[in-house]
């Protein structure tokens, strides 16, 4: 037994399991041997073949802590958490005061995902050995999941207080660094580590990816190979690899790397959702489907998700998918990204299933009569689409931005109303048709009831409406389509006595109506009334558009896009622009961040969860959007944004300062967009950076064409005034004169159709002026944001412009391809630190 326990404690695990196998055969009834045997194999790496000599151990020294313990290493070694758990606590029953299995404990804890409790496990056994190193880094990388970044690199620093060579602590502190930003001083605890350990592969992985978000992308390769030639078999960075390969547009060598990554570990989700990208961003949409269909089977993350959309939008289908169309269905319900994204995809999907076809169909070659239920849905009537779940989806999700939907939808509108004229509040409900009129209603209001309606139509809606309000006023029954088909032409809160709605056991599909129409924008009403005003509102302009977005809130949005590995802000924008030049230098602590001109919120939103501590002060003119903005906010339980009214061109007595500013679509609707900038650029510390998003001349020159129509004959923006507009410009065959307008989705809803065409100002602006501005007022162009399908075709217009930041060049590629930035030049610019504002914001 000496022997075996001093060849054990001397690392000579061959002799020692020699040893503990000859003691098992010849006494196989105790238990030492057993119990040796399992933790010489599980010190050795053999944690299969530990476990059963290990169980026998337990059970011949079942008041033995130790073997429990050792028994708990081994399935948890071997991916069986829960009953490691057990065993931990089985051990601590037996020996409270059991350091190691309290942060063994820990480390399953931390696995199962259960944070909380993992620390507080971590801290206990820090109680009891206040000198353990190991469990002070451990701790440190639970909070860190937490994201509690300060105690975490608390807690490595005590380790290496500690043990100054232990490497793993200056690996795990490089990570913290990471988190937060710190990408300089990250560098240097990786190659701490790596001076200590030179073959540590993982440091050498970690040292990459650091060098990758700095923009040194030859040594950030050079890091990556040395840890494969270290460990050849290490899937995780090979991944990184074609990352940064592909950041290099090397991407055949980024493939490469990526299929070798999945030979290692095929069901390695990072690297299919990697390759998918990859082969999607070269036009290979359908292998990128498979291959992100494949990692959607293992894990389905928001991530994979998001991707298989976009690849599903790449797209071109000839005939009815059913797969793909339950699941966009929900993509559109969940969502998987901005629902008005996924509009068209799903909409070109839905004219090709065989019944929606046919009623389109018809209904376009009736138009601009209107058609009877039996002749509008067939023969199979009105069920054989209202279990359609894909356009369930879409009519409660976004605005239908198609003409001939619309006017399908149009005519089952109408449909509905004669249905609701007939019934009683005696009548059964005709199966699943509640849930499609139910969802056409809930469709009417989102587009701010943009559909054409006769003046017959009207009429009949109007006694409708007159009726409901009878039967309310008398508390009388009422039959549940009454309010779904007033709903589809009125606003329901516009109705006397509309909340006695409320009161009534109505079925589910008739409640989401009164949800939308009376709940939440009694909340919205009452919201708004709590928002503080941070300036006057005085600017003429300022005053006419925030009464359009009183009158509009714009966009009327229903979900925000997921987001998922939420990363600081320089981190973020390394990946996003990984080959531009700026200082990529972050800031300790929360990253302030100013969002001018949130409309809705939709963008605020996103953007609080993008970013990694972000602390959000969002502004608006319009006291209606911001109400609308804190609702939405309120439903997602965040707390890191701050609503405000103010106009931004007087917020330059704001005493705050921020890292980031974000201002999308907002510039070009002022008085002066370039006085309004340089406001806003002395809200900026030196060295922050600025999201805009302007008009381009170019690319708004059929917009120009329709509003000089609208002008010429006349029209007004009222609601009923750009119904008229929509429908006559949808009844011209001007395709070539107005292009793609009038099948943008903001043609297809009020208030984006007042943005779109009426809006009380708009500026335009030209990259010639746009470069000229940040020449003037020291801003460094980050890059643009585009579909990589467009920045790989300037690529190969301007080789030698590898960042795509040359806005001469840009100037070229946009004239010989007007329609690039038909949704608004979209860029990023930082602000140029001077040497003593750097010297302020430097990190501690």
């Amino acid at each position: 037994m000496k022997a075996l326990l001093a060849h054990f404690a001397e690392g000579r695990y061959a002799q020692a399991a020699t040893l503990a196998r000859a003691m098992t055969v010849r006494f196989p009834g105790h238990g030492f041997g057993w119990k040796a045997l399992g933790a010489v194999l599980g010190q050795t790496g053999h944690s299969a073949e530990a476990l059963i000599p290990l169980q026998k151990a337990v059970e011949f020294y079942p008041a033995d802590a130790s073997a429990h313990n050792n028994l708990g290493n081994i399935l948890r070694d071997l991916g069986r958490l829960v009953e490691a758990e057990a065993c931990y606590r089985e051990a601590l029953r037996l020996k409270p005061d059991y350091a190691e299995a309290y942060g063994n404990l820990a480390n399953s804890l931390h696995d199962l995902g259960r944070l909380d409790e993992a620390v507080g496990c971590y801290q206990k056994a820090l109680q009891l050995k206040p000198d353990f190193a190991e469990l002070y880094s451990n701790l440190g990388v639970a909070l860190r999941d937490l994201g509690r970044p300060e105690e975490a690199e608390a807690g490595h620093r005590r380790a290496l207080q500690m043990k100054p060579d232990f490497a793993e602590a200056h690996c795990n502190l490089g990570n913290t660094f990471m988190d937060v930003d710190r990408l300089q001083e990250a560098e240097a605890s990786y190659r701490n580590a790596l001076r200590i350990a030179p073959g540590y592969a993982t440091a050498h992985n970690n040292l990459g990816a650091t060098l990758r978000l700095m923009g040194r992308l030859d040594e950030a390769e050079a890091a990556y190979r040395r840890a494969l030639q270290l460990k050849p078999d290490y899937a995780e960075a090979y991944r990184n690899l074609g990352i940064t390969l592909w950041s290099q547009e090397r991407v055949s060598a980024a493939e490469a790397s990526y299929q070798r990554s999945l030979r290692i570990k095929p069901n390695y989700v990072d690297a299919l959702n990697g390759l998918a990208s990859l082969l999607n961003a070269q036009g290979r949409a359908t292998l990128a489907l498979d291959c992100i269909k494949q990692s959607l089977r293992i894990d389905e993350s928001a991530e994979s998700r998001w991707i298989f959309v976009d690849c599903v939008k790449r797209l071109s289908f000839s005939r009815y998918d059913q797969e793909i169309a339950t699941a966009m269905a929900r993509a559109l319900s969940e969502p998987w990204d901005r629902p008005g994204d996924l509009a068209r995809i799903s909409i070109d999907l839905l004219k090709l299933s065989a019944e929606i076809a046919a009623g389109v169909a018809r209904a376009a070659a009736a138009w601009p009569l209107r058609l009877g239920a039996q002749d509008l849905f067939g023969a199979n009537g009105l069920a054989s689409i209202a279990a359609d779940p894909l356009l369930s989806a879409l009519l409660i999700s976004v605005p239908v931005c198609d003409r001939d939907l619309e006017r399908y939808l149009t005519m089952a509108r109408c449909a509905m109303l004669a249905a609701a004229s007939e019934v009683t509040a005696a009548d059964a409900w005709p199966g699943n048709a509640v849930d499609f009129y139910s969802a056409l209603a809930r469709q009417c209001f989102i587009n701010e009831y943009v559909f054409s309606s006769t003046d017959e139509e009207i009429r009949r809606a109007q006694d409708l409406r007159d009726a409901l309000v009878r039967a309310l006023e008398a508390k009388a029954q009422i039959p549940a389509l009454w309010p779904l088909a007033v709903a589809a032409y009125f606003p329901l809160g516009t109705l006397p006595l509309a909340a006695r709605l409320l009161d009534v056991q109505f079925p589910e599909a008739v409640a989401a109506v009164l949800q939308q129409q009376l709940r939440e924008p009694a909340e919205e009403a009452r919201l708004r009334s709590t928002v503080p005003r941070l300036t006057k509102i005085e600017d003429q302009v300022s005053v006419l558009v925030r009464n359009q977005y009183e009158e509009n809130p714009y966009p009327r949005w229903l979900r925000a896009a997921p987001r998922w590995g939420a990363q600081g802000v320089v981190a973020y924008l390394c990946d996003k622009f990984p080959q531009s030049c700026f200082e990529r230098k972050g800031r300790s602590g929360s990253a302030d961040i100013l969002v001018a001109g949130c409309g809705t919120g939709q963008h605020s939103i996103e953007t609080a969860q993008q970013f990694l501590r972000a602390r959000v002060l969002a502004v608006d003119l319009s006291l209606s959007s911001l109400g609308y903005a804190m609702r939405k906010t309120r439903e997602r339980g965040l707390t890191s944004i701050e609503y405000a009214q103010a106009d931004l061109l007087a917020l330059g007595s704001l005493e705050r300062r921020f890292d980031v500013i974000e201002c999308s679509g907002v510039l070009h609707h002022l008085a002066d967009p370039l006085a309004g900038w340089r406001v806003l650029l002395s809200l900026l510390r030196s060295g922050g950076f600025m999201k805009v998003a302007l008009y381009s001349e170019i690319a708004r020159r059929r917009i120009v064409r329709i509003r000089s129509l609208i002008a010429e004959r006349g029209y007004g923006s009222t609601p009923e005034a750009i119904r008229r507009c929509r429908q006559d410009l949808l009844d011209l065959d001007q395709s070539e004169k107005f292009g793609n307008v009038l099948e943008s989705p903001d043609f297809f809803s009020t208030s984006a159709c007042r943005d779109l065409l009426f809006h009380v100002q708009e500026h335009r602006m030209t990259l010639t002026g746009i470069k000229a501005f940040l020449d003037a007022n020291q801003l460094s162009l980050l890059g643009f944001e585009l579909a990589s399908d467009v920045l790989h075709a300037y690529r190969r217009r301007f080789p030698d412009d590898r960042a795509a930041t040359d806005l001469e060049h840009w100037q070229d590629f946009e004239a010989e391809n007007p329609d690039t930035f038909w949704a608004m030049y979209q860029f990023w610019v930082q602000k140029r630190a001077t040497p003593a504002a750097a010297e302020m914001t430097a990190v501690d």
